[in-house]
């Protein structure tokens, strides 16, 4: 063992302040020998007083060792040979410590700086900040998207949002991410995470700009609303356009108006089918307009205490109405009472929606044992209302559509209901999403924040 002459050297210390203890002790009270007494007690004093230097050298180099590594200093060294091999074990070994500790610190260092490298190359913003509200580290991206330096304090981001600085400091704890524009028209979203250290909490801020992202998104909501816009008006002016071409042929010839002593029963007729037509197109076509009106004209929420169980039971006596939804098997798990701030009359919409799409698919014929599962569930600061019917699923191809405008599957729907559900639910700082599974079964879960 490296220090078993360590171990010796005090015992055979520990063994001579032992002996010398008994020996004078002897002498003096047994043989009353006080000269002799007398000069082992001063070996014994001598003896003592050595090993307590003995300890007293060793202990004060290794307070120094360990202060050092408090502070980080790896550069203390050892004492030189002393000549005494218990102790020249003792520094050996610590050296030995001091050797790795140094090493790991170097890895350390290397480890810091590849890190700091990657992260001041990142094209995307990376700041920390304490509790105070002060910036501890910032990379390069972030300092141009932000403005923000160094030991800045986070305000300074009021300029570009008054709202920003309260954000990052998490002063709504259920926000993780928020989207603000700068004075450039640059749109950025903020991105947050929390480290717990040993000192204090710091908050992580990741900052990216997204406005090309934002305005390609933009841009193909533009591109399909407008195809669709497209797609519906010509499906109703076409049939107007061409009967009346049609009719107009019924009553002029060679560019003149026909006397009306040539008209005929079948030409009346013709022009009466032809005139009932184009008013349904006509009345189809201001159907469609004033549906589009729904999403320009959404009102602004109402936010009250509402007790969501009685609300939905109401909205299932609504739903009660609709065609062949008595033979629906309901499944409900809702609490008898659930209150929550949210708008009555907007939630409600929702909720009829999706009951009414529900119904439409059970009723079809095609399904066996239709059903239909209500299910609230309610935590801390959010609620979620899950409808799941074992109708036929949504195709992988569709899922993504249901959402959009206009957007539709049946030969007389709007494609109004779900994509104005979704408009209210983000109004109202929700959501409305599908979960559409292999087990044939169908989940729209309407969320509450």
């Amino acid at each position: 063992m490296a220090y078993s002459h360590f171990n010796k050297v005090i015992s055979i210390r520990l063994a001579i302040i032992v002996l010398i203890s008994m020996a004078a002790s002897y002498l003096l009270f047994e043989k009353h020998a006080y000269a002799v007494s007398g000069l082992l007690l001063m070996l014994l004093l001598i003896a003592v007083i050595n090993t307590i230097s003995y300890f007293d050298k060793l202990n004060q180099w290794i307070a120094f060792f360990l202060l050092g590594i408090e502070n980080e200093d790896a550069s203390l060294k050892s004492p030189s040979k002393t000549g005494n091999k218990a102790i020249d074990d003792v520094y050996l070994g610590i050296e030995r410590l001091n050797e790795l500790f140094k090493q790991a610190k170097i890895d350390i260092s290397t480890q810091e700086q590849y890190y700091r490298s990657v992260i001041n190359q990142s094209a995307t913003g990376l700041f920390s900040i304490n509790e105070a509200g002060r910036v501890l580290n910032i990379n390069p991206a972030a300092v141009k998207l932000s403005g923000l330096q160094e030991h800045h304090h986070i305000n300074i981001l009021s300029a570009i949002d008054t709202a920003l600085p309260g954000f990052i400091m998490r002063t709504d704890k259920n926000l993780q991410s928020a989207i603000f524009e700068n004075q450039y028209g640059q749109k950025l979203l903020f991105k947050l995470s929390e480290i717990l250290t040993q000192k204090e909490l710091i908050r992580l801020a990741a900052v990216s700009d997204i406005t090309k992202e934002l305005d390609n998104g933009e841009v193909d909501a533009w591109i399909k609303l407008a195809r669709t816009l497209s797609h519906e008006i010509m499906n109703n002016i076409a049939p107007i356009t061409t009967l009346s071409q049609v009719i107009s042929g019924y009553f002029t010839k060679n560019n003149a108006t026909i006397a009306i002593e040539e008209l005929d029963s079948r030409t009346i007729n013709n022009t009466v089918k032809g005139l009932k037509v184009i008013e349904e197109r006509s009345l189809g076509l201001i159907s469609f307009v004033d549906n589009y009106r729904k999403f320009t004209k959404l009102p602004a929420p109402v936010f009250k205490e509402v007790n969501l169980s009685q609300l939905i039971e109401n909205n299932l006596l609504v739903a009660n109405t609709y065609c062949g939804f008595n033979t629906i098997k309901l499944i409900k798990f809702i609490p008898e009472k659930t209150m929550f701030l949210t708008d009555e009359n907007l939630l409600s919409q929702v909720i009829i929606n999706i009951l009414k799409n529900a119904c439409e698919a059970l009723v079809t014929g095609e399904v066996e044992n239709p059903s239909l599962r209500i299910t609230l569930k309610k935590t801390d600061d959010t609620v979620k209302l899950e409808i799941t019917n074992n109708g036929p699923t949504i195709p992988p191809e569709i899922r993504e559509q249901i959402f959009i405008p206009f957007f539709t599957t049946k030969e007389e729907g709007s494609g109004v209901g779900l994509s104005l559900s979704k408009q209210i639910m983000l109004k109202m700082n929700g959501d409305v999403v599908l979960n559409s599974k292999n087990d044939k079964k169908t989940t729209f879960t309407v969320i509450l924040n």
